[in-house]
């Protein structure tokens, strides 16, 4: 598809690294508007529905397009890094289900946030955590009565998995693509846990290191990375307050049926062996973590 030279300008700006998913992601919102050429104007349109708003009638001229576009602009993450967006119907006085900007098309997602936010949420609407909850609770439901849930859709987190009671991280292993490696280096450039480096015979990765985001994947200009594994990391029995804990690791790329049982095994103990009024993650503490990780990792066996 053709691009003005303003459309393109904004698009060079876009980091390198996820430029070619931006663009793709542009281009499909022209094509499904019946376009051909992609102007300035379109990428304020394609900003503004791709963060979950409502796009322009196409009263205005095209021309009335500028501006500077970045990656966060276009994915409708400025505010959604911070805290995260509340999914309609994924929120109940006692429990809620939080997506980051991937549900909104962060480029940096490595799975479908709403999809897996919806799923985990019919898991909880079946579970009577609700009524659980509710019957521990002699005053108002307060925030941190509630059973939280966040998706984050890569490792970056902005969802905050690590202090609510289950979190669920999209991942994608690398390994070596098809292509032939022209060691440009761009693979290790982006790397912030330095976990690739670049030899005669291509890119080798530290696994020990790699956090499994997929920005060396999609940097690669040549397929000489690709996608070998993804799945997502599962996080129980994080909270905030006096006397905070963070959220440990259960299982690492697990596929949906698995995350969708752990949740459930996770709910099941805890109307089994929760207190009155307390948090699931208290109820961690109380039992012991390792007494926690093997009963949600024996039913994430499936």
């Amino acid at each position: 598809m053709d691009w003005e030279a303003d459309a393109r300008e904004r698009l060079e700006r876009v980091p390198f690294f996820i430029r070619k998913r931006v663009k793709k992601q542009i281009e499909e919102f022209v094509r499904d508007q019946g376009g051909r050429l992609v102007t300035g104007y379109d990428v304020t349109l394609a900003r503004r529905a791709l963060a979950g708003g409502q796009a322009d009638s196409g009263q205005h001229s095209r021309e009335k397009a500028g501006g500077v576009l970045t990656a966060g602009e276009l994915s409708g993450i400025e505010d959604l890094v911070e805290k995260g967006v509340s999914v309609e119907g994924l929120k109940t006085p006692h429990h809620e289900v939080r997506v980051c900007g991937g549900a909104a098309g962060c480029p940096l997602s490595l799975i479908d946030d709403r999809a897996v936010s919806t799923a985990l949420a019919g898991v909880l609407n079946a579970s009577g955590l609700d009524r659980h909850i509710a019957g521990g609770i002699d005053g108002p439901v307060l925030f941190h009565h509630k059973f939280r849930v966040t998706v984050s859709g890569c490792p970056n987190s902005c969802s905050q998995p690590q202090i609510v009671d289950f979190g669920v991280v999209g991942q994608s292993v690398p390994g070596r693509g098809e292509g032939h490696c022209t060691g440009c280096g761009l693979c290790a450039g982006v790397c912030a846990e330095k976990a690739v480096s670049v030899r005669e015979d291509g890119p080798v990765f530290d696994y020990s290191r790699c956090q499994n985001c997929g920005q060396c994947i999609r940097s690669c200009p040549a397929d000489a990375v690709r996608e070998a594994d993804s799945g997502y990391r599962v996080m129980a029995g994080g909270k905030l307050g006096r006397h905070p804990r963070l959220a440990e690791v259960v299982l690492e790329l697990a596929d949906e049926q698995r995350i969708k049982a752990v949740l459930e095994g996770a709910v099941r103990l805890f109307r089994a062996e929760g207190m009155d009024g307390e948090r699931f993650a208290a109820m961690v503490d109380r039992l012991g973590m390792d007494r926690v990780k093997e009963v949600l990792r024996d039913v994430g066996k499936c």
